[in-house]
């Protein structure tokens, strides 16, 4: 092989650093038009599940959607709708918001765009998405799906339970049980139920477990359709059930004034309460608890039973997590509904059972992916046997009037008649409800 001539050389390596200068800029235009060419969408939450898993989520999406980044605005629960109102009333602000399933997210339907076809087909993956489309119905228009599944247990505390001189294999049952547990509780100088009353949190997990004593399937379907008044003796019993919680003196006396998110969930993951009703899954659940509890002295069963043969007082009130929906005045609504999608599919639905320990919609996950847990595994039982949520039936008024109900009777200045014709009024200002 002959040398290569000098000057032939010296311009073969001009020519290669020329090319080089060129693939340089090139590939600086590249990087600019890929930067170009990112979008960035708002999501506007109250980060169920914790902050590890939304930081998992949000990294998990990004790296399958390289060209979109999430912006979270999060906001605490209890404070949502005043934060979600004004952008609403203004049609601006987040691209993608979240929603509790049913009534809450029917009475803002006007501030999402219908999700289309090839967004709805995440949906059939889920076990159900039906709490994101109008009246349950999912050949209606759908604004929202869903990721979890939700409801209501009691979670107790065996370290306690124990402390007072009870079974804590064996927790009350019935109304009866619950008042001999409470008095032993009492004795030793702690909370019995550790509830917060302040926000919606009562109508979404304390009213269903009530209403399930004294209300039909067919009776909660007429609740959604504004046809359940208030004035039924059915529904002043459920009143008046609620009322005997805090009448009977279980709770906290600070319960009027507090929020059971975070307040409420405190005292008893503090160890200063025996019993809390909360939820399966998301913003408060068996996995929280347990770690600050310990699995090992941390239980879960039904809320104990009024009227022990009613059909459903040994069911589940079951639904759908918080659903996800794009606003209509988005304008980058293709990138909005690849998160709300992202959100319904497998690899988020592994990432909620992994690290918040949240019970997936997605038929795809393996349920060995499941801690282990006794808790978990009392849940998995209870949820067994499901019936309809009458919490998320409950338009936002009559929600706002049950709980501001509940605090003033609780304190001594509002009667079960008083809180029942407020109830009505609610009732009959429900838009989704007017006939």
């Amino acid at each position: 092989m002959n040398p290569t001539p000098f000057r032939t050389g010296r311009r073969a390596v001009r020519g290669m650093l020329a090319g080089l200068a060129l693939a340089s800029v090139t590939a600086l235009g590249g990087q600019a038009a890929q930067a170009q060419d990112v979008t960035t969408i708002r999501v506007l939450n109250w980060e169920p599940g914790g902050a590890d898993y939304w930081k998992a989520l949000v990294a998990e999406f990004e790296k399958q959607n390289p060209t979109i980044k999430v912006e979270l605005e999060t906001v605490p629960f209890d404070r949502y709708p005043e934060v979600q109102g004004p952008y609403i009333t203004t049609k601006s602000g987040p691209d993608v918001m979240e929603n509790n399933a049913g009534l809450e997210l029917f009475d803002r339907r006007r501030a999402y765009a219908e999700l289309p076809p090839e967004v709805l087909e995440a949906g059939k993956d889920l076990i159900t998405y039906s709490g994101g489309c109008l009246n349950f119905d999912t050949t209606q228009s759908c604004y929202g799906l869903p990721f979890g599944y939700q409801g209501n247990v009691m979670y107790y505390n065996k370290k306690v339970l124990t402390e007072a001189g009870l079974d804590a294999v064996n927790p009350p049952k019935t109304w009866d049980e619950m008042k001999v547990a409470c008095d032993k509780v009492k004795a030793i100088g702690k909370t019995c139920v550790a509830i917060g009353l302040s926000g919606i949190f009562p109508a979404y997990w304390n009213f269903p477990e009530i209403a399930r004593n004294y209300l039909t399937e067919d009776d909660m379907r007429a609740m959604l359709a504004g046809k359940m008044p208030w004035t039924d003796p059915k529904m002043v019993n459920v009143l008046k059930g609620l009322a005997s919680i805090t009448e009977a003196g279980w709770t906290n006396s600070s319960a009027p004034s507090i929020t059971m998110l975070p307040d409420g969930a405190d005292i008893f993951q503090s160890g200063n309460a025996a019993f809390a009703g909360t939820i399966i899954s998301d913003a408060v659940n068996w996995a929280a608890f347990g770690k600050i509890l310990g699995d090992e002295n941390l239980g879960a069963m039904r809320w104990p039973t009024i009227v022990a043969d009613a059909p459903l007082a040994n069911s589940f009130s079951g639904i759908e997590s918080s659903v996800f929906g794009v606003t209509e005045w988005s304008d980058k609504k293709d990138a909005a509904f690849q998160f709300v999608k992202f959100m319904a599919g497998k690899e988020n639905a592994e990432l909620l059972s992994k690290v918040a320990g949240g019970i997936s919609l997605n038929k795809n996950v393996d349920p060995s992916a499941l801690p282990k847990s006794e808790a978990l595994g009392q849940i998995l039982e209870i949820i067994k046997k499901p019936t309809l949520h009458a919490g998320v039936l409950l338009s936002g008024q009559e929600a706002d009037a049950l709980a501001r109900g509940w605090q003033e009777v609780a304190l001594g200045r509002l009667t079960i008649e008083d809180w029942t014709a407020r109830m009505q009024k609610a009732l009959e200002q429900s838009p989704s409800k007017r006939q």
